[in-house]
Protein backbone atom coordinates (compact mmCIF):
# COMPACT_ATOMS: atom_id res chain seq x y z
CA UNK A 1 0.00 0.00 0.00
CA UNK A 2 1.38 3.43 -0.98
CA UNK A 3 1.90 5.74 2.02
CA UNK A 4 -0.33 8.81 2.13
CA UNK A 5 2.55 11.21 1.80
CA UNK A 6 3.97 9.48 -1.27
CA UNK A 7 0.53 9.27 -2.95
CA UNK A 8 0.04 12.98 -2.44
CA UNK A 9 3.44 13.70 -3.98
CA UNK A 10 2.55 11.52 -6.99
CA UNK A 11 -0.74 13.33 -7.48
CA UNK A 12 0.96 16.72 -7.30
CA UNK A 13 3.62 15.56 -9.76
CA UNK A 14 0.92 14.40 -12.20
CA UNK A 15 -0.89 17.74 -11.99
CA UNK A 16 2.38 19.59 -12.58
CA UNK A 17 3.20 17.49 -15.66
CA UNK A 18 -0.31 18.07 -17.05
CA UNK A 19 0.01 21.83 -16.56
CA UNK A 20 3.40 21.87 -18.26
CA UNK A 21 1.95 19.90 -21.21
CA UNK A 22 -0.88 22.40 -21.63
CA UNK A 23 1.25 25.54 -21.37
CA UNK A 24 4.30 24.35 -23.28
CA UNK A 25 2.48 22.66 -26.19
CA UNK A 26 2.11 24.72 -29.37
CA UNK A 27 -1.14 26.72 -29.12
CA UNK A 28 -3.94 26.21 -31.63
CA UNK A 29 -6.13 29.06 -32.83
CA UNK A 30 -9.64 27.68 -33.12
CA UNK A 31 -11.48 28.51 -36.34
CA UNK A 32 -14.50 29.41 -34.22
CA UNK A 33 -13.58 32.55 -32.22
CA UNK A 34 -15.37 33.52 -29.05
CA UNK A 35 -17.12 36.56 -30.52
CA UNK A 36 -19.23 36.55 -33.68
CA UNK A 37 -20.16 39.53 -35.84
CA UNK A 38 -23.70 39.91 -37.07
CA UNK A 39 -23.94 39.24 -40.79
CA UNK A 40 -26.01 41.68 -42.82
CA UNK A 41 -29.21 40.33 -44.44
CA UNK A 42 -28.52 38.90 -47.92
CA UNK A 43 -29.42 40.86 -51.02
CA UNK A 44 -30.92 37.70 -52.50
CA UNK A 45 -31.05 33.91 -52.09
CA UNK A 46 -31.52 31.17 -54.68
CA UNK A 47 -32.10 27.48 -53.94
CA UNK A 48 -31.04 24.39 -55.92
CA UNK A 49 -30.95 20.62 -55.32
CA UNK A 50 -28.05 19.64 -53.05
CA UNK A 51 -24.83 19.45 -55.06
CA UNK A 52 -22.01 21.50 -56.55
CA UNK A 53 -22.84 25.03 -57.68
CA UNK A 54 -20.24 26.90 -59.74
CA UNK A 55 -20.30 30.57 -60.75
CA UNK A 56 -18.58 32.39 -63.62
CA UNK A 57 -18.93 35.92 -64.98
CA UNK A 58 -17.80 37.81 -68.06
CA UNK A 59 -18.76 39.79 -71.13
CA UNK A 60 -20.00 43.32 -71.76
CA UNK A 61 -22.43 43.96 -70.24
CA UNK A 62 -21.25 41.75 -67.41
CA UNK A 63 -23.25 38.53 -67.08
CA UNK A 64 -23.27 35.98 -64.28
CA UNK A 65 -23.81 32.25 -64.88
CA UNK A 66 -24.51 29.43 -62.46
CA UNK A 67 -23.88 25.74 -63.12
CA UNK A 68 -25.71 23.12 -61.05
CA UNK A 69 -24.13 19.66 -61.16
CA UNK A 70 -27.04 17.96 -59.44
CA UNK A 71 -29.76 19.36 -61.74
CA UNK A 72 -27.51 19.41 -64.86
CA UNK A 73 -28.48 22.99 -65.66
CA UNK A 74 -26.87 26.29 -66.65
CA UNK A 75 -28.66 29.46 -65.49
CA UNK A 76 -28.03 33.13 -66.06
CA UNK A 77 -28.33 35.09 -62.81
CA UNK A 78 -29.46 38.68 -62.36
CA UNK A 79 -27.87 39.56 -59.01
CA UNK A 80 -29.55 42.97 -58.87
CA UNK A 81 -32.97 41.32 -58.70
CA UNK A 82 -32.04 37.88 -57.43
CA UNK A 83 -33.57 36.14 -60.45
CA UNK A 84 -32.40 33.14 -62.47
CA UNK A 85 -33.06 32.34 -66.13
CA UNK A 86 -32.52 28.83 -67.51
CA UNK A 87 -30.00 28.76 -70.37
CA UNK A 88 -29.33 25.01 -70.75
CA UNK A 89 -30.73 21.78 -69.28
CA UNK A 90 -30.01 18.05 -69.20
CA UNK A 91 -26.24 18.36 -68.94
CA UNK A 92 -24.57 15.05 -67.94
CA UNK A 93 -22.55 15.64 -64.74
CA UNK A 94 -21.31 19.19 -65.40
CA UNK A 95 -18.24 19.97 -63.29
CA UNK A 96 -17.05 23.53 -63.97
CA UNK A 97 -17.65 26.49 -66.25
CA UNK A 98 -15.93 29.62 -67.48
CA UNK A 99 -16.75 32.58 -69.68
CA UNK A 100 -14.24 33.02 -72.50
CA UNK A 101 -12.23 36.17 -73.07
CA UNK A 102 -14.51 38.76 -74.65
CA UNK A 103 -17.56 37.12 -73.12
CA UNK A 104 -18.81 35.48 -76.34
CA UNK A 105 -18.53 31.83 -75.31
CA UNK A 106 -19.28 29.68 -72.29
CA UNK A 107 -17.21 26.58 -71.54
CA UNK A 108 -18.51 23.67 -69.47
CA UNK A 109 -16.46 20.63 -68.43
CA UNK A 110 -18.30 17.32 -68.05
CA UNK A 111 -17.16 15.03 -65.26
CA UNK A 112 -16.72 11.26 -65.90
CA UNK A 113 -16.08 11.96 -69.58
CA UNK A 114 -13.53 13.38 -72.01
CA UNK A 115 -15.72 16.24 -73.14
CA UNK A 116 -15.66 20.01 -72.90
CA UNK A 117 -18.72 21.88 -74.15
CA UNK A 118 -18.42 25.28 -75.85
CA UNK A 119 -21.57 27.29 -76.50
CA UNK A 120 -22.29 30.88 -77.52
CA UNK A 121 -23.47 33.27 -74.85
CA UNK A 122 -26.51 34.52 -76.75
CA UNK A 123 -28.04 31.44 -78.40
CA UNK A 124 -27.17 28.25 -80.21
CA UNK A 125 -26.31 24.64 -79.39
CA UNK A 126 -23.09 23.62 -77.63
CA UNK A 127 -20.13 22.09 -79.45
CA UNK A 128 -18.27 19.18 -77.81
CA UNK A 129 -14.46 18.97 -77.67
CA UNK A 130 -12.45 15.88 -76.74
CA UNK A 131 -10.04 16.54 -73.86
CA UNK A 132 -8.39 14.60 -71.02
CA UNK A 133 -10.17 12.15 -68.78
CA UNK A 134 -12.38 13.66 -66.07
CA UNK A 135 -12.11 17.32 -67.09
CA UNK A 136 -12.60 19.57 -64.08
CA UNK A 137 -11.67 23.15 -63.33
CA UNK A 138 -11.33 25.74 -66.09
CA UNK A 139 -9.00 28.57 -65.03
CA UNK A 140 -8.13 31.82 -66.78
CA UNK A 141 -4.64 33.32 -66.45
CA UNK A 142 -4.02 37.06 -66.22
CA UNK A 143 -3.55 37.33 -70.01
CA UNK A 144 -6.94 35.72 -70.69
CA UNK A 145 -5.68 32.25 -71.69
CA UNK A 146 -7.85 29.38 -70.48
CA UNK A 147 -6.48 26.21 -68.86
CA UNK A 148 -8.26 22.96 -68.13
CA UNK A 149 -7.47 20.44 -65.38
CA UNK A 150 -7.94 16.74 -66.16
CA UNK A 151 -8.32 15.43 -62.62
CA UNK A 152 -8.05 11.68 -63.28
CA UNK A 153 -4.57 11.99 -64.79
CA UNK A 154 -3.42 15.18 -62.96
CA UNK A 155 -2.77 17.05 -66.22
CA UNK A 156 -3.16 20.76 -67.03
CA UNK A 157 -4.13 21.58 -70.64
CA UNK A 158 -3.85 24.92 -72.41
CA UNK A 159 -6.82 25.73 -74.66
CA UNK A 160 -6.45 27.42 -78.04
CA UNK A 161 -7.58 31.07 -78.34
CA UNK A 162 -10.73 30.06 -80.20
CA UNK A 163 -11.38 27.25 -77.65
CA UNK A 164 -11.56 24.70 -80.46
CA UNK A 165 -8.84 22.38 -79.13
CA UNK A 166 -6.10 21.86 -76.57
CA UNK A 167 -2.70 23.13 -77.67
CA UNK A 168 -0.31 21.95 -74.96
CA UNK A 169 -0.26 20.11 -71.66
CA UNK A 170 1.85 19.22 -68.65
CA UNK A 171 1.62 16.38 -66.12
CA UNK A 172 1.67 17.57 -62.50
CA UNK A 173 2.20 14.17 -60.87
CA UNK A 174 0.09 14.90 -57.81
CA UNK A 175 -3.52 15.50 -56.84
CA UNK A 176 -4.54 19.16 -56.91
CA UNK A 177 -7.99 20.54 -56.08
CA UNK A 178 -8.11 24.03 -57.59
CA UNK A 179 -5.77 26.14 -59.68
CA UNK A 180 -5.42 29.81 -58.69
CA UNK A 181 -4.11 32.37 -61.20
CA UNK A 182 -1.96 35.29 -60.06
CA UNK A 183 -1.46 38.70 -61.67
CA UNK A 184 1.83 37.69 -63.37
CA UNK A 185 0.53 34.88 -65.58
CA UNK A 186 1.29 31.92 -63.30
CA UNK A 187 -1.05 29.27 -61.92
CA UNK A 188 -0.74 28.08 -58.31
CA UNK A 189 -1.67 24.51 -57.33
CA UNK A 190 -2.04 22.89 -53.89
CA UNK A 191 -0.51 19.41 -54.09
CA UNK A 192 -2.37 17.15 -51.67
CA UNK A 193 -0.09 14.11 -51.50
CA UNK A 194 3.24 15.90 -51.32
CA UNK A 195 1.92 18.64 -49.01
CA UNK A 196 3.34 21.27 -51.33
CA UNK A 197 2.33 24.31 -53.34
CA UNK A 198 3.47 24.45 -56.97
CA UNK A 199 3.99 27.68 -58.91
CA UNK A 200 3.22 26.75 -62.53
CA UNK A 201 4.66 28.99 -65.25
CA UNK A 202 1.57 29.03 -67.47
CA UNK A 203 3.30 30.47 -70.53
CA UNK A 204 5.72 27.51 -70.72
CA UNK A 205 3.60 24.98 -68.78
CA UNK A 206 6.37 24.04 -66.38
CA UNK A 207 6.63 24.19 -62.60
CA UNK A 208 8.66 27.24 -61.66
CA UNK A 209 8.99 26.37 -57.95
CA UNK A 210 7.58 23.96 -55.40
CA UNK A 211 7.15 24.98 -51.78
CA UNK A 212 7.12 22.37 -49.02
CA UNK A 213 4.56 23.05 -46.31
CA UNK A 214 5.60 21.87 -42.87
CA UNK A 215 2.85 20.00 -41.01
CA UNK A 216 0.14 21.15 -43.41
CA UNK A 217 -2.02 18.10 -44.14
CA UNK A 218 -3.74 17.83 -47.53
CA UNK A 219 -3.63 21.44 -48.75
CA UNK A 220 -6.89 22.20 -50.56
CA UNK A 221 -6.60 25.89 -51.52
CA UNK A 222 -3.82 28.32 -52.31
CA UNK A 223 -4.20 32.03 -52.96
CA UNK A 224 -1.30 34.01 -54.47
CA UNK A 225 -1.16 37.48 -52.91
CA UNK A 226 -0.77 40.66 -54.94
CA UNK A 227 2.37 41.86 -53.05
CA UNK A 228 3.89 38.37 -53.51
CA UNK A 229 3.83 35.17 -51.54
CA UNK A 230 0.70 33.14 -50.93
CA UNK A 231 -1.75 31.77 -48.38
CA UNK A 232 -2.39 28.03 -48.17
CA UNK A 233 -5.38 26.35 -46.55
CA UNK A 234 -5.06 22.78 -45.26
CA UNK A 235 -6.96 20.29 -43.13
CA UNK A 236 -5.17 21.35 -39.96
CA UNK A 237 -3.75 24.81 -40.60
CA UNK A 238 -3.94 28.11 -42.43
CA UNK A 239 -0.55 29.59 -43.27
CA UNK A 240 1.04 32.40 -45.27
CA UNK A 241 4.44 32.53 -46.96
CA UNK A 242 6.26 35.71 -47.94
CA UNK A 243 7.65 36.35 -51.48
CA UNK A 244 10.93 34.60 -50.58
CA UNK A 245 9.08 31.41 -49.59
CA UNK A 246 9.52 31.77 -45.83
CA UNK A 247 6.49 31.07 -43.67
CA UNK A 248 5.40 34.28 -41.99
CA UNK A 249 2.27 33.20 -40.09
CA UNK A 250 0.29 30.10 -39.21
CA UNK A 251 -3.12 29.53 -37.63
CA UNK A 252 -3.67 26.03 -36.25
CA UNK A 253 -7.18 24.68 -36.84
CA UNK A 254 -9.11 22.18 -34.72
CA UNK A 255 -8.15 18.59 -35.45
CA UNK A 256 -11.72 17.32 -35.58
CA UNK A 257 -12.42 14.75 -38.26
CA UNK A 258 -13.47 16.39 -41.52
CA UNK A 259 -12.26 19.85 -40.51
CA UNK A 260 -9.98 22.25 -42.29
CA UNK A 261 -10.16 25.02 -44.89
CA UNK A 262 -12.84 24.67 -47.56
CA UNK A 263 -12.40 27.90 -49.52
CA UNK A 264 -10.65 31.27 -49.27
CA UNK A 265 -11.08 34.69 -50.84
CA UNK A 266 -8.86 37.77 -50.75
CA UNK A 267 -11.06 40.83 -50.29
CA UNK A 268 -10.47 44.14 -52.14
CA UNK A 269 -7.54 46.10 -50.77
CA UNK A 270 -5.34 43.02 -50.37
CA UNK A 271 -5.25 43.17 -46.57
CA UNK A 272 -8.12 40.84 -45.60
CA UNK A 273 -8.78 37.15 -46.14
CA UNK A 274 -12.19 35.50 -45.85
CA UNK A 275 -12.12 31.77 -45.05
CA UNK A 276 -14.82 29.06 -45.13
CA UNK A 277 -14.28 25.81 -43.23
CA UNK A 278 -15.41 22.27 -43.83
CA UNK A 279 -18.64 21.34 -42.03
CA UNK A 280 -18.81 24.69 -40.20
CA UNK A 281 -21.53 27.33 -40.44
CA UNK A 282 -18.91 30.01 -40.24
CA UNK A 283 -16.89 32.58 -42.18
CA UNK A 284 -13.71 33.93 -40.59
CA UNK A 285 -12.02 37.18 -41.55
CA UNK A 286 -8.23 37.41 -41.11
CA UNK A 287 -5.80 40.25 -41.69
CA UNK A 288 -2.97 39.84 -44.19
CA UNK A 289 -0.17 38.98 -44.18
CA UNK A 290 0.08 38.09 -40.47
CA UNK A 291 -3.24 36.15 -40.36
CA UNK A 292 -4.33 37.98 -37.22
CA UNK A 293 -7.99 37.32 -36.58
CA UNK A 294 -10.51 40.06 -37.39
CA UNK A 295 -14.09 38.83 -37.30
CA UNK A 296 -16.27 35.73 -37.39
CA UNK A 297 -19.61 35.60 -39.20
CA UNK A 298 -22.20 32.93 -38.49
CA UNK A 299 -23.99 31.65 -41.59
CA UNK A 300 -27.37 29.89 -41.92
CA UNK A 301 -25.82 26.89 -43.68
CA UNK A 302 -22.33 25.50 -44.43
CA UNK A 303 -20.35 27.76 -46.83
CA UNK A 304 -18.55 25.76 -49.54
CA UNK A 305 -17.61 28.32 -52.23
CA UNK A 306 -16.83 32.06 -52.19
CA UNK A 307 -16.96 34.29 -55.28
CA UNK A 308 -16.27 37.95 -56.02
CA UNK A 309 -16.45 39.55 -59.48
CA UNK A 310 -15.33 43.00 -60.63
CA UNK A 311 -18.40 45.06 -61.41
CA UNK A 312 -20.61 43.88 -58.52
CA UNK A 313 -20.03 44.91 -54.89
CA UNK A 314 -21.50 41.55 -53.88
CA UNK A 315 -19.98 38.56 -52.13
CA UNK A 316 -21.52 35.40 -53.58
CA UNK A 317 -21.55 32.52 -51.08
CA UNK A 318 -22.58 28.96 -51.98
CA UNK A 319 -23.89 27.06 -48.95
CA UNK A 320 -24.92 23.43 -48.46
CA UNK A 321 -28.01 22.47 -46.46
CA UNK A 322 -27.88 18.64 -46.31
CA UNK A 323 -30.74 18.45 -43.81
CA UNK A 324 -33.13 19.73 -46.48
CA UNK A 325 -31.27 18.37 -49.55
CA UNK A 326 -30.63 21.92 -50.83
CA UNK A 327 -27.70 24.06 -51.91
CA UNK A 328 -28.14 27.82 -51.71
CA UNK A 329 -26.62 30.85 -53.39
CA UNK A 330 -26.52 33.88 -51.09
CA UNK A 331 -25.58 37.37 -52.26
CA UNK A 332 -24.26 39.62 -49.47
CA UNK A 333 -23.25 43.29 -49.74
CA UNK A 334 -19.47 43.41 -49.82
CA UNK A 335 -19.59 46.30 -47.36
CA UNK A 336 -20.80 43.83 -44.72
CA UNK A 337 -17.24 42.44 -44.48
CA UNK A 338 -15.41 45.75 -44.28
CA UNK A 339 -16.39 46.87 -40.78
CA UNK A 340 -14.07 47.35 -37.82
CA UNK A 341 -12.56 44.33 -36.15
CA UNK A 342 -13.94 42.93 -32.91
CA UNK A 343 -12.05 41.45 -29.96
CA UNK A 344 -9.18 39.16 -30.89
CA UNK A 345 -9.13 35.56 -29.65
CA UNK A 346 -6.88 34.78 -26.72
CA UNK A 347 -4.52 32.59 -28.80
CA UNK A 348 -2.75 34.07 -31.82
CA UNK A 349 -1.03 32.54 -34.87
CA UNK A 350 2.22 30.63 -34.81
CA UNK A 351 5.26 31.30 -36.99
CA UNK A 352 7.83 28.93 -38.47
CA UNK A 353 9.88 28.46 -41.62
CA UNK A 354 9.01 25.86 -44.29
CA UNK A 355 11.40 24.08 -46.61
CA UNK A 356 11.54 25.26 -50.22
CA UNK A 357 12.42 22.95 -53.10
CA UNK A 358 13.55 24.59 -56.36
Amino acid sequence: MVPFGRARVLRLTGLLLFALTVFLSPPEAECRPRTDSRLSPPLFTLSYPLGRLTLAAGGTPLRLYLLSKRSGSLDRIDPTRGQSFRRLSNLPSPEDLAVGTGGHRILISLDSSRRLLVLPVSAGPPRALTVGLNPGQIARSSDGTLYLAARAVHIVYRLSPDRSRTTDWTAIGDVFRRMSPDTKGDLWLPLARGEQVADLDASHLRIRKSYDLESCRKPTRVLPLVPGGFVAGCRNALLSLDPSGVESARVMLPSRRGGGVRDMLELPGGDRLLVAFRKRKLLNLYHLPDLSWGSSFRTPYCPVRLYLFDGWPILFVVMDDPAHDRTWLFGYPLSAFGGPSVDKPAIGPLTSSPRMTP
